[in-house]
């Protein structure tokens, strides 16, 4: 009976500590492309994350894009357009590159298991979202080819800013 208290105790304490590393995470979302391929042109060339509630504008956040893809990638890196749409409709651009292999083109970036590499880049930091509301960020696709075969899924995670870590670099 001692042993069962002990464990469950444990068990308490380590979900509490757990969940509290991600309680700057705001938000966090995949979308899945189908037949692992991403249109650059017509329909789908545009992924949407909606109902990105901000509460807090008193604080800057990091946007982060995750990326999923096959070591098939038809694609040496991913380009795209991020669009930030906030509640009254204000639009702010910025075009960004995603690398999926090292400087010396040998190595995937990312973790690879199998036969998916995840790949997880901080596009944008310290944004101001000054509204309290929902925000909608679109990611719209700038790649070389009119297909970006390869790709399985790719998501959107904004977090509160850590000051500290900019600090340290």
């Amino acid at each position: 009976m001692k042993n069962l208290f002990y464990l469950i105790f444990t068990f308490c304490i380590a979900t509490v500590l757990f969940s509290s590393c991600g309680r700057d995470k705001v938000y966090q979302e995949r979308k899945t492309f189908n037949e692992n391929t991403w249109d650059r042109l017509g329909k789908g060339k545009t992924i949407e994350f909606k109902n990105i509630a901000i509460e807090d504008t008193s604080v800057v956040y990091d946007v982060y894009v995750t990326l999923r893809h096959t070591p098939y990638i038809n694609e040496r890196k991913v380009k795209f357009l991020m669009k930030i749409v906030y509640p009254q409709g204000i639009v702010r651009e910025s075009v960004h590159t995603i690398e999926l292999r090292d400087k010396d083109n040998k190595d995937w970036v990312g973790d690879a298991m199998g036969d998916m590499i995840d790949v997880e880049k901080r596009c944008r930091a310290f944004v101001s979202l000054p509204e309290k509301g929902n925000y909608t960020i679109t990611i719209t696709n700038l790649g070389t080819y009119s297909k970006t075969v390869g790709l399985m899924d790719m998501g959107i995670i904004v977090k509160k800013s850590n000051l500290k870590e900019y600090q340290n670099e």
